[in-house]
This record gives C-alpha cells, sequence and structure tokens, in this order.
C-alpha cells in the first residue's frame, strides 16, 4: 500500500462511513492519516484529513473491515470526466484562451511551494491544518484557507502530479435550469436588454418538443420548424419593433422561446444525429454524416463469399454501325467480390442497364475468361483473370438486375442473397466504389463522342477490367500476417493467395450450362448452307457433321432451331440439336478481315433493317428499270421487245434459210468477204 490508496470500508468502520472512498495519506508514528475529498457540482470541494491508531488499522485490514477500491481513480473526484485524457495537450484545444490552463497549474503549484518543501514537518505535526492554515495566510496574494489545504493533500495523493490542481471549470454550466424558471440567463439581447426574453420553464421546452415533432420533416430546416412552432404551438405573431424590424410577441404574454433556445431544447432532446436524418433523409445522413463502422471486408472469410452486382454507363458514346451517329451510351454491369477486390465478371447492354446485361456478367463469371475474352477477339491467359464459377451469394441492384424475372428463372441455378435498396450506394460499396470517375464540366452541356462502334467500346471496357484487376491497390484488405507480406497489393495477387489456400466458395458450372442459363434464348433459320441470324451465316464443322444440312438439301426446306447468343459479340452463337450444343462461328462471304464478324446483336438488326429497305426498293427498280430497257430498244430498232410469234414444227432448211444463215454469219463473226 503507497500513498493515494483508495479503501473502503463495505460495512463501516469506526469513523469511517460506508459507501464512501478515503485516500491512504501517510502511516507514522503510529498514526495513520486519511483523507476524504467531499464536495459536488454544486458545493465547493474539500479535503477532510483522518488520523487513526496504526494499531486499529492494520487490525481492521486483516478483518476485511477495510479494503482496497476494486478501481483506483488518477484524478480527484471533480475531475474524474477528464480520465484517461492527455491534460498536458488540453490547450490545443483552446488557442484563442486569455489564459491556458498550463498557466493556472503553475500558478498554483508555485503558491503550494512553501508547503512541500516542508510536507514531512506539516504531516509530522500535530495539527498538520493549522500549519497548512498558516501557510495560506502568508500567501501573496492570501489565499483561502481551505482551497489551499486541499490543493496541498490532493498533490500528495495523486502522485504528485501538478495536473490534478486543474481547476474544474468543466463543472461550469451544468446547474439546474429549471431551479429558475422566472429568470432570463444567458448572453444579453445587445438591443433590447439583458433581461429580455424568457428562462427555462418545462411546459416552455415541452412545446419545442412537440414543435419539432410535429413539424420536422425531410428538406425542412431547423429555421423553419421553429417558425412554425412560434405559429401554431406558442400563438405568436410578428410585431414590428423601435428598430424597424420585425420580432415575435405572445398576445397572451405567455412565455416563448428565442430560435437558440429552441434549438437547443431539440437538440439536447434528440440528438445531432436525429435531426440531421430527418432534415437531410436517411441515405444522405448514412453517405455524407454518419462515421464508418468498419471495412465490408470483414464480414467475409473466403473468396465469393459475397459478391456485388452494380451497372454504370459508359462516359463515352460509341457511334453507329451504319452511319457513324452518335448513340446511347454503353451500360456495363461489373460484379466485384468482396474479399479479395478482383472484378469476377463483366456484362453489357446497349442504352440501357437491362436484365441481358446482368446475365451476361453472370455467364462470364461462370466460365473461363480466356474463351469469355476470345468471344470478343480478345487473347489473354488464363492468369490475368483467374476466376472461373459463380457465386453462393450475391448482392444485387434493385432494377433490371433484381427483376423478378431474373430471380425465378435463377432460382435453382443461383442463389440470389440480397437485394440492395434503391438509391442506397453504401448497400453495394465494394463494387460501387471502383466504378471509373467521371470529371463534370461546369457550363454548357458536353458530351464525348467515341470513335468506337458499341463493341469496340465493349472491348475498352473489358481491358480496362483487366488493367483494374492487375493495378487496384487492394492494401486496405491485407491482414498483417506473415505470408502476405511478399504478396503484391493487386486484386489478382490477393486472390491467388487464397485461392492456394482453398478459401474460394465458387460454384462451379460447365460452359454448356452456363450458355443455357444466362445466353439469350434465340430461333435459328437453318437451310442448306448453314445456319441464319438476321443474314450472318453461322456453321461449324462439328455441326456439319450431324447431318441436318444434307436432309435440308435433299427436302429442299428450312427450319428453325433453338439457339442462345450473347448480345454484345455474335461472332459466336449456340444452337441446340438432339439435346447437345453446338458453338457455331460467323462466316465471311467473300475472303476479307475476320474482324469485320465481331458485330453486336444490335448491329446485325441495323444491317437487316437497313437491307430489308434496300430490298424492298430494289424491287420496283428492278421492273422499272425493265420497262425503261425495253422501252429503249423498241425506239431504237422500230418494233416491239417480243417480236417473236409462236409456230408449231421445226423451221425448214432449205437452200433460202441456208444463204441467209451464212450471210448473217459473215456479219457476226466479223469476217465479211468481199
Amino acid at each position: 500500500m503507497h500513498c493515494g490508496n483508495q479503501l473502503m470500508a463495505p460495512q463501516g468502520w469506526g469513523t469511517l462511513r460506508a459507501g464512501e472512498t478515503y485516500h491512504f495519506l501517510r502511516s507514522r508514528k503510529n498514526r495513520i492519516m486519511l483523507l476524504r475529498f467531499a464536495g459536488d457540482r454544486k458545493h465547493q470541494a474539500k479535503a477532510e484529513l483522518l488520523i487513526l491508531p496504526q494499531g486499529a488499522f492494520e487490525d481492521a485490514i486483516d478483518g476485511g473491515q477495510l479494503v482496497a477500491c476494486p478501481s483506483q481513480a488518477s484524478l480527484p473526484p471533480w475531475l474524474s470526466p477528464l480520465e484517461g485524457v492527455d491534460l498536458t495537450q488540453i490547450d490545443v484545444l483552446r488557442p484563442r484562451a486569455k489564459k491556458s490552463h498550463t498557466s493556472r497549474v503553475e500558478d498554483r503549484l508555485l503558491l503550494l511551494a512553501p508547503a512541500l518543501e516542508q510536507w514531512e514537518t506539516i504531516l509530522d505535526a500535530v495539527k498538520p491544518d493549522r500549519l497548512l492554515n498558516t501557510l495560506a495566510r502568508n500567501c501573496k496574494p492570501t489565499q483561502n484557507e481551505t482551497r489551499y489545504r486541499l490543493w496541498f493533500y490532493t498533490y500528495l495523493c495523486f502522485g504528485r502530479d501538478s495536473w490534478v490542481l486543474l481547476p474544474p471549470f468543466l463543472n461550469a454550466g451544468h446547474h439546474d435550469r429549471f431551479a429558475f424558471p422566472d429568470s432570463k440567463q444567458g448572453r444579453e439581447n445587445r438591443k433590447f436588454g439583458k433581461h429580455y426574453g424568457f428562462g427555462c420553464r418545462h411546459d416552455v421546452v415541452d412545446a419545442c418538443i412537440q414543435g419539432w415533432l410535429k413539424h420536422s420533416a425531410p428538406k425542412r430546416t431547423m429555421q423553419d420548424i421553429y417558425r412554425r412552432t412560434m405559429k401554431n404551438e406558442f400563438k405568436c405573431r410578428p410585431m414590428t419593433t423601435a428598430f424597424g424590424t420585425e420580432d415575435f410577441i405572445q398576445p397572451e404574454g405567455k412565455p416563448f422561446p428565442s430560435y437558440w433556445q429552441f434549438r437547443y431544447r431539440v437538440l439536447q432532446k434528440f440528438g445531432l444525429d436525429a435531426i440531421q436524418l430527418s432534415l437531410y433523409g436517411q441515405i444522405r445522413h448514412r453517405n455524407r454524416k454518419v462515421a464508418s463502422k468498419g471495412a465490408f471486408s470483414e464480414a467475409v472469410a473466403n473468396l465469393v463469399e459475397r459478391v456485388e452486382a452494380d451497372a454504370y454507363n459508359t462516359d463515352e458514346r460509341p457511334k453507329g454501325f451504319i452511319e457513324g451517329s452518335t448513340l446511347p451510351a454503353l451500360s456495363v454491369v461489373i460484379a466485384r467480390d468482396v474479399l479479395s477486390g478482383l472484378k469476377l465478371g463483366i456484362g453489357f447492354s446497349f442504352g440501357a442497364e437491362r436484365n441481358s446485361a446482368y446475365r451476361a456478367m453472370l455467364f462470364c463469371m461462370a466460365v473461363p475468361k480466356d474463351f469469355f475474352c476470345s468471344l470478343f477477339g480478345i487473347s489473354i491467359e488464363k492468369k490475368h483473370w483467374p476466376n472461373e464459377g459463380v457465386p453462393g451469394f450475391m448482392t444485387l441492384d434493385r432494377g433490371p438486375g433484381a427483376s423478378k424475372k431474373l430471380q425465378k428463372d435463377l432460382l435453382n441455378k443461383l442463389p440470389i442473397g440480397e437485394t440492395a435498396p434503391s438509391w442506397t450506394a453504401q448497400s453495394k460499396a465494394t463494387v460501387e466504389s471502383s466504378h471509373p470517375r467521371d470529371i463534370k464540366i461546369e457550363g454548357a452541356p458536353t458530351y464525348r463522342q467515341s470513335d468506337l462502334n458499341p463493341v469496340e467500346l465493349a472491348k475498352q471496357e473489358i481491358y480496362r477490367l483487366l488493367n483494374y484487376n492487375r493495378t487496384a491497390d487492394m492494401s486496405a484488405r491485407f491482414q498483417p500476417i506473415g505470408d502476405l507480406a511478399y504478396v503484391p497489393p493487386d486484386p489478382i495477387s490477393l486472390w491467388n493467395y487464397y485461392d492456394g489456400r482453398f478459401r474460394n466458395d465458387s460454384l462451379p458450372m460447365p460452359i454448356a450450362d452456363a450458355v443455357r442459363a444466362f445466353l439469350t434464348p434465340i430461333e435459328l433459320t437453318v437451310n442448306e448452307k448453314g445456319v441464319w441470324l438476321l443474314g450472318q451465316r453461322f456453321e461449324s464443322k462439328e455441326f456439319r457433321e450431324t447431318g441436318l444440312f444434307d436432309k435440308l438439301k435433299r427436302a429442299s426446306t428450312t427450319v428453325t432451331i433453338q439457339g442462345y447468343m450473347l448480345e454484345m459479340a455474335v461472332r459466336h452463337i449456340w444452337v441446340e440439336h438432339e439435346g447437345q450444343l453446338f458453338m457455331l462461328d460467323a462466316k465471311l462471304r467473300l475472303r476479307d478481315d475476320e474482324g469485320l464478324l465481331y458485330l453486336s446483336h444490335k448491329e446485325l438488326e441495323q444491317w437487316d433493317d437497313v437491307r430489308r429497305d434496300v430490298d424492298s426498293a430494289f424491287r420496283p427498280h428492278q421492273h422499272a428499270v425493265t420497262t425503261g430497257t425495253m422501252q429503249a430498244f423498241e425506239a431504237d430498232v422500230g418494233k416491239p421487245w417480243d417480236a417473236a410469234k409462236l409456230r408449231t414444227g421445226k423451221p425448214k432448211k432449205n437452200a433460202i434459210a441456208q444463204r441467209e444463215y451464212e450471210e448473217a454469219s459473215q456479219y457476226l463473226s466479223g469476217k465479211k468477204r468481199a
């Protein structure tokens, strides 16, 4: 036991009362010195010195009548709210203070210097308080004796730390306002006087609370609520003052609050968070006002345990396939793993966020990525996009991605676990934060016209995703583990680390199953020449070996079959035949660049529509040109186009006919004889 230890008597002992704390000061000359600090916010603190016989004290310790307090305070009771605070730094928070707390503490310590120089003499005295009173009167200026003794004993009891001499200014302003209902408190009104206004009354506070509850609403400020409360709850009306300004008056003379009184009572009752929540709405309050409650990755332990999906529109607008016009932006759907930050899949739709884009994204997730990229004519190594398989839990956007049709279709194939609320970016923060950021230019509206067509723009987004997976910094997801010390902070490296430890919840799915589950079903026309989609011919060696083309050749007929397509890349399609899925390749009609085959379904539709218009105009063109040709001939020859007559039998071969034939042959052959 040392100086400053805090003791208690659980059942009371002698003059020591139960429920109070006593501080051990000194054991010397067969006597024990204890201190009891009294005082609270309403009463000035003081120190009471208790002297006990040493023997009786030690017996009480041995018998358990006196025990050490479970919690030992490091500051006196009047400074207890500052426990754990670095008091040496509190002046940093008061840069404009006229006098620092450090100087106040140093001033008190300087006044205590004479007593501290002879502290042993004082404590050995029969009546230490008398010596301290004398020293207090001898100070320049003279000090209050009770306060001087308090400083001295407090300094000795709490480790001779000068900061225990800090004045308890933190307790200022904590008096009960309701105790003085008719007294106007606070700063005086500069225009209308010190006592202008009303004090704090329970009925006024209740009316303030009721006014806020009644009139608060999103986009309604505190000033607006105050005005409505003054009108409806306090029945106040405006009045012109002698200064020409308007102020409130209560016709019956009843008290009413100022704006700052109203605001203080509302904040005191509901707190700032509730006020901001009412004003800004839940989403803005959550996004801008509430502090972070931790990373989303803290809730997962395995790869693909939780996946978030969301769409964004490209900043660039693609050019048209036929006329090169400006087309709507491309909608890009991204799926991202919460643990590694890896972008797992990508899908596209043209012009708007559509269900098909989410299906394409899921197809991309399910299949090997080198295979997926090859559908767009991109060649990559599997290590540059390593994930494969669908997730067991996915958070989708509330929109086309979460349509009831999609969820119903995928119920047995993909367990969609959560649908994010509308307009809540933080509900999908992992994927939202990885979207490309656009810089908005002020002034007249502008847009970026790309020289790329939709398929080329989609390929650019795939390359952007590949770059992100290899360059994004995921250091915030790295737990201090020895094995992770030398792992690069990119998503692929983090994925490979956990995947190598079998911490991967991906559900495998064969390519054929992924095609049937996620790609867009279509009907295809088949004849002896191949499989046709909007004027584009498809075939493959494997499909030709089924013999379907030979059957159609013999039957001279055309049939339709079920197929599937990836809408943004119809370089390849899939067809179902006799329960088997075949992948077909688009074919050129003449020897040319195979890059011409990389088209989207929309571009094929546009091509087909234009060709239908051209064909429709070409049919009357054929008739008109033929008629014109016949008319020109008749004008030149002077005889009708159909000058021949139908006769029976065979033409006669007499001498006259033979001579005319020979003459005509000479002119036609260009060998006329002289």
